[in-house]
């Protein structure tokens, strides 16, 4: 496991729960979080230095930044004869990930497949991290090909996020971007975008606000950082889901300005009922 974040440090407490025979071997870009992996025993071996870490590996997760995932593959070692390294990801974005890890991996004798868990929250860090976090989650894998080799590898990746209570789907990568640009990007849009119409106006707001504005808004307490590296990466799509939001939301300005109770009935039963019907 590369980077011991909230995904990367709920992995390890995960696989230490439901699969305690497995070795852990973890690597942290700073040397306090690896004594902070030392000291709680989440990793039976933790370093700095990423070729000692994945060394005889099986399996490989890149649990880091999107843009961060080529570099550390780079550092990889090459598999020794015999040896046939999986590396996954745990990114929100795939085919720019596909583009710039997965012929690297190749040339150090391994082989990529990637993986979206559904998982997390708004907080970040390893002292977030719970072994549960992937219970009933779904867990979208996107292999590039359908070749023998490639088939039992997406079994036994399958395997592994079952073995964590994940629900596991296949997808290409582009049909991949496309589904979370819709069902996370764009919701995490539309969160930042309240919060600051809102609070941006009234500071003080949020001291009356119920459930409803809480609820609708938490995810926009995510880390910026990572949230602006998610949205460049999947730019595309995202504005294609922001063309759209935005029509629909000009017909409900367009059925509010003109006093159309009926137009208004009308959408907002259909959204109850889709809403019911997820």
């Amino acid at each position: 496991m590369l980077g011991p974040g909230l995904i990367g440090g709920s992995l390890l407490k995960a696989v230490r729960k439901y699969s305690p025979s497995i070795e852990l071997r973890a690597w942290a870009r700073r040397e306090e979080a690896v004594e902070e992996l030392r000291a709680s025993g989440s990793a039976d071996f933790a370093s700095t230095g990423i070729a000692e870490v994945v060394a005889g590996a099986d399996l490989a997760i890149l649990c880091m930044p999107v843009g961060a995932m080529a570099d550390a593959v780079s550092d990889f070692p090459e598999a020794s004869p015999g040896e046939r390294l999986l590396v996954t990801d745990v990114g929100s974005v795939k085919q720019s990930v596909v583009n710039s890890v997965e012929s690297i991996v190749q040339k150090k004798g391994g082989s990529f497949i990637g993986s979206h868990p559904m998982a997390g929250s708004e907080k970040s860090g390893m002292e977030f991290a719970e072994a549960e976090l992937f219970q009933e989650a779904p867990v979208i894998l996107t292999p590039g090909n359908s070749d023998g080799e490639t088939l039992s590898q997406v079994s036994a990746l399958t395997d592994f996020w079952e073995s964590l209570g994940s629900r596991v789907s296949r997808m290409s990568p582009p049909e991949h971007d496309e589904l979370v640009a819709s069902v996370s990007h764009l919701p995490h849009v539309v969160a930042a975008v309240l919060v600051n119409t809102i609070l941006g106006a009234r500071s003080n707001a949020g001291q009356y606000a119920g459930g409803g504005f809480r609820d609708t808004t938490r995810i926009a307490g995510g880390h910026a950082g990572m949230w602006t590296g998610i949205l460049m990466e999947n730019r595309e799509a995202v504005l294609g889901q922001l063309n759209a939001f935005s029509s629909e939301l000009e017909k409900w300005k367009e059925a509010i300005g003109k006093l159309d109770t009926d137009e208004l009935r009308s959408f907002l039963t259909r959204a109850s009922s889709l809403r019911e019907d997820s």
